[in-house]
């Protein structure tokens, strides 16, 4: 595949997990060794070569908008569009809602803000797939199954240990994706892709590297403890 040129990043979360913090500070504002997460996610979609990046933003949406700004600011190279939601459209939604700032006929990066991983964006090759890992801290989180061929097959809401994987909160989307999802808050999952599987091959792609969710007060210390050595390599 050509290169992806274009990305989503997902900023618009309360992060209720995480109060009293969020209450004030936006959870993709949230530090990560002393940067912003959202900084994180978009130095790996700038590293991955992506021009244009839109950034959906609701609760502290300022606040959001500010970073998005001086993020813009130190990436000259990247046109930066925010995507204002007066209320939270869901990953689905957001992504329908920004279906005409996306060029027609290319497929897209969507990024969680609030999910840290050390494998580099092209790692996804194929659209549509997703980023999947194993690793045992989210052992109960194995929610996607895929077949022998690595193409998703169900979301077991439950999470299944022993044969699910979990998701990484990164996706290279395909273009038709915001055509297929509905008006209104949506998911991803749920409402663009697992309708769709008898006529789409949707790969699950497996990731060793380093992965850590930083939804809760736990995982965000977990995420410091685990990404040391990433963070440290990397610098």
């Amino acid at each position: 595949m050509s290169l992806v040129t274009q990305a989503i990043v997902l900023a618009a979360g309360e992060g209720r997990r995480l109060r009293p913090v969020t209450e004030y500070t936006p959870k993709p504002l949230i530090p990560f060794y002393g940067r912003p997460l959202l900084d994180w996610a978009v130095a790996k979609l700038v590293a991955a070569g992506v021009t244009r990046v839109a950034v959906n933003a609701c609760h502290l949406a300022d606040h959001v908008a500010a970073r998005v700004a001086h993020l813009s600011a130190k990436n000259p190279q990247v046109a930066f569009e925010v995507s204002r939601e007066e209320a939270l459209l869901g990953t689905g939604g957001a992504v329908k809602r920004l279906g005409p700032w996306l060029t027609p006929g290319e497929p897209f990066y969507v990024l969680n803000a609030d999910a840290i991983f050390a494998a580099p964006a092209q790692t996804l090759t194929h659209a549509p797939s997703l980023l999947v890992t194993r690793e045992p801290t989210y052992a109960a989180e194995r929610r996607l199954i895929a077949d022998g061929s690595q193409r998703l097959v169900a979301l077991d809401e439950r999470g299944d240990p022993a044969r699910g994987l979990t998701f990484c909160g990164f996706t290279l989307a395909d273009p038709g994706l915001p055509s297929r999802l509905p008006a209104g808050p949506s998911c991803i999952l749920r409402q663009g892709y697992l309708p769709c599987l008898e006529t789409l091959a949707v790969t699950l792609v497996e990731t060793s590297d380093f992965f850590a969710d930083t939804g809760t007060p736990e995982a965000l210390i977990d995420a410091h403890v685990r990404g040391y050595d990433w963070v440290r390599a990397s610098a």
